[in-house]
């Protein structure tokens, strides 16, 4: 078994190699670390037997520059990647997990089990001891039950080979299970655009619906005779910004196009605000000679209710030094519902934070470590845990948010003393 200590990381997925003619990738690594697999080459792992599969064509990155041979999992994996984001694109909701989860379930399992005979013996070497042909219990690539939520596995093929068209119908569907809801807004202020002055002009819509944001679109309708002298901000009611234009187009006359996240990806900075409140486009012209007219916006809001609860404190406590006791601090939510996201705010003052061991308690019972001695001498931490970069917290998924959670903060080490200044939870059901 080809094994690793990556493997058991949640979050961490391992992809493996599948010829074009849906039969493992000789060369591949087999075994219960193998999450899925996705098309790629096919070789020999020694080269010493022919073994059918093309390669995947791609362009290369040199001007012009196309290969027919890109493989190996240095295929697979990207090709995975890109998939993912496909996923997201269509949910952008959806947790690190909920991805993972949703590409593992849609797998096609429609593969090849044929095995490979066993590597000859060579004229040069009779030794074939080192032949990496799967063995038992990895012999056969049939799917099995293991007990898995996203269904039957395979230790060649992990939950199957990854599909790009399932996956986004499934990220679809949930995103409209979710209650999705949009909001369309539009202003026709036909107001100038003053000529080299940063102060511009400030065009606004509001959004009386509250909703979390999935999506951000802008469609705009804009005379000017030189587009290179425009900065046009989209201004969210947080306070985010999102610029759609930055003095590009040169002597080009006109704006009347569409704004979403695929061509602004700046606008992904809004993905997760509330949608409630004054959106404001900013239009500023920063070079002489030229002018124009904002005519007509119009702004799009996707998203889906907000279903998350926040408390917080701000309790000034002192962390005793060199204390096994430590402290504890208690938050209650109010609100019940099973836990699908979560947010940690710690904002701790200490001048060695390798002294603290930092838990959280849920009310179930439920104990994630957050910090746990690193940081050596460094100061203070002032930072949000999330799914996305504490896989611990991936425990609590599921649990009930009702009841007393619990900050639980320890010094184990001599000379230093901190504060807790704030925490806070953000939970979503």
């Amino acid at each position: 078994e080809f094994s690793h200590n990556l493997t058991d990381i949640p979050g961490v997925m391992h992809i493996a190699a599948l010829a074009s003619t849906a039969r493992r990738s000789h060369y591949s690594n087999y075994g219960s670390g193998i999450s899925l697999c996705a098309p790629s080459s096919n070789s020999h792992t020694y080269y010493r037997m022919s073994v059918r599969g093309l390669g995947v064509t791609t362009t290369t990155g040199n001007v012009g520059g196309v290969t027919h041979g890109f493989g190996g999992t240095s295929s697979a994996t990207p090709l995975t990647a890109a998939i993912a984001g496909l996923v997201l694109s269509a949910n952008p909701l959806l947790s690190a997990a909920d991805v993972i989860a949703i590409l593992k379930q849609t797998a096609s399992k429609d593969l090849n089990f044929d095995p490979y005979p066993k590597t000859a013996p060579a004229s040069f070497d009779s030794n074939t001891a080192w032949d990496v042909s799967p063995v038992p219990p990895f012999d056969s690539g049939q799917f099995q039950q293991n007990g898995a939520a996203e269904g039957s596995w395979s230790p060649w093929f992990g939950f199957g080979k990854v599909d790009a068209h399932a996956a986004v119908a499934e990220a679809l569907a949930r995103r409209s299970q979710q209650g999705a809801v949009t909001f369309n807004g539009e202003v026709a202020p036909n107001r100038s655009i003053p000529d080299n002055n940063a102060t511009g002009i400030k065009s606004r819509i509001r959004c009386e619906q509250v909703f979390r944001l999935s999506r951000v679109s802008v469609r705009l309708d804009l005379s000017h005779s030189y587009i290179g002298d425009l900065v046009i901000t989209l201004i969210a009611p947080s306070g985010a910004r999102a610029v759609l234009h930055q003095r590009n187009g040169g002597s080009n006359n006109d704006l009347h196009r569409d704004y979403d996240m695929t061509s602004s990806p700046a606008l992904a900075v809004l993905l997760g605000d509330l949608s409630e409140g004054e959106w404001t486009l900013h239009v500023q012209d920063l070079a002489a000679a030229d002018r124009g007219r904002l005519e007509r916006w119009q702004l799009t809001l996707d998203g889906s209710p907000d279903r998350s609860h926040s408390v917080e404190e701000q309790p000034g406590v002192i962390i005793p030094d060199n204390s096994p006791q430590g402290i504890s601090r208690t938050l209650p939510v109010d609100k019940s519902g099973q836990l699908t996201d979560i947010e940690v705010e710690l904002d701790i003052t200490h001048s060695y934070i390798g002294d603290l061991l930092i838990e959280l308690m849920a009310p179930a019972g439920g104990v994630v470590r957050l910090h746990q001695r690193s940081g050596g001498s460094a100061n203070n931490i002032i930072r949000t845990f999330t799914l996305a970069n504490t896989a611990q917290l991936e425990a609590l998924r599921g649990s009930e948010i009702q009841g007393d959670w619990t900050l639980r903060i320890v010094d184990l080490a001599g000379d230093d003393q901190g504060k807790l200044n704030r925490w806070a939870l953000v939970l979503t059901n």
